[in-house]
């Protein structure tokens, strides 16, 4: 649905301030999603409130998921199309491709669609890339790190994926696809840049998402308390959607071709027991253990943690604006329409 509330939108002009560009177009594959809509909403409202003319084609499989989510103005070119499929969009300058399944859930319940459409979508988007002549942004993921043998990652770590579980679907597709964008590069002279997301969240997420964030945050919305299966050990870096969109405009605008940027906010790294007694302080609820006995335990791995190094992301000027709590914050009070 389309968010009115006053706070989001004032969040949306001050990023559409960011956007240094203008007289362009940019299509934006996934514009129905967390991430993708918002980015859509940024920068129409670039148009419409700084002159910026910029035409946004939002794209997406479902038209009428586009229309509820983005409106009919004027200022959006919805396009109904299943990224795999070949774009043949004309006069484009910027692509941000940031269609992609996203859902834990979905990954166990479709992990062919989850392969097809990160390694198809990728190869569709650059082809368009290369006839327009435009440069292509690739949405990636903290996942594509694997397993390492350390807390922290930098954009040279690369750790390993077990190819026999079936959510291995996802980063390893990412993976893939990131090296497809490096061929097209290198091949072809496709102007392409990567940004791998932490732990993103914030009011645009999806009402059916299955992450554990987005599961406490619908709790606090409801009046109740969040139950953990777990001690919630592990810590990860987690990034307010408005944060990750200001500094995705900061990498498809000051990135150097070629290159993997962390997108992440080094203050707000928390372990999920962190994230569940922010939210539930919040929201006036409470945080309760349902804990497995030691011999159920058994059967658990080992949580790893993931904190993701923003040395180079703020090497192009960024600076992250909101730490865990203030996110947090900003997303409840937006959802309840404030």
């Amino acid at each position: 649905m389309i968010i009115s509330s006053p706070t989001y939108r004032s969040t949306v002009r001050s990023l559409a301030e960011e956007i240094p560009v203008s007289d362009c177009s940019v299509l934006i594959t996934g514009a129905s999603g967390m991430i993708g809509s918002c980015l859509a909403d940024v920068f129409a409202e670039a148009d419409r409130a700084f002159d910026k003319k910029i035409t946004v084609y939002a794209m997406g499989r479902d038209h009428e998921k586009l229309r509820r989510r983005l409106g009919e103005s004027a200022r959006f070119r919805l396009i109904a199309q299943d990224v795999s499929e070949p774009i043949t969009l004309p006069g484009v300058d910027y692509i941000i491709h940031a269609a992609s399944n996203a859902d834990p859930r979905n990954y166990a319940l479709y992990p062919v669609e989850t392969i097809l459409t990160n390694i198809m979508g990728a190869k569709s988007v650059l082809e368009c890339a290369g006839r327009n002549n435009a440069r292509v942004m690739l949405t990636s993921s903290f996942e594509v790190y694997g397993k390492l043998d350390r807390d922290e990652y930098s954009e040279t770590d690369y750790g390993s994926v077990d190819l026999d579980l079936i959510r291995s679907c996802y980063p390893e597709s990412k993976r893939a696809a990131e090296q497809l964008f490096t061929a097209y590069r290198h091949e072809y002279g496709v102007d392409c840049v990567t940004a791998r997301l932490s732990s993103v969240y914030g009011p645009t997420m999806q009402t059916d998402d299955s992450k554990a964030h987005a599961q406490f945050l619908r709790n606090a919305l409801a009046g109740e308390d969040i139950v953990l299966k777990s001690k919630g050990t592990q810590k990860r870096t987690y990034c307010y959607v408005a944060d990750a969109v200001s500094a995705l405009l900061a990498v498809l605008f000051k990135g150097r071709s070629g290159e993997a940027y962390n997108v992440a906010n080094d203050r707000s790294a928390a372990t999920i027991a962190e994230v569940a007694g922010t939210i539930a302080e919040l929201a006036g609820t409470k945080v309760r253990y349902d804990l497995p006995d030691e011999v159920e335990s058994l059967g658990f791995s080992r949580p790893q943690n993931c904190v993701l190094r923003t040395d180079k992301l703020k090497s192009l000027g960024w600076q992250g604006r909101y730490d865990l709590r203030r996110g947090l914050d900003e997303t409840l009070r937006i959802l309840r329409g404030e």
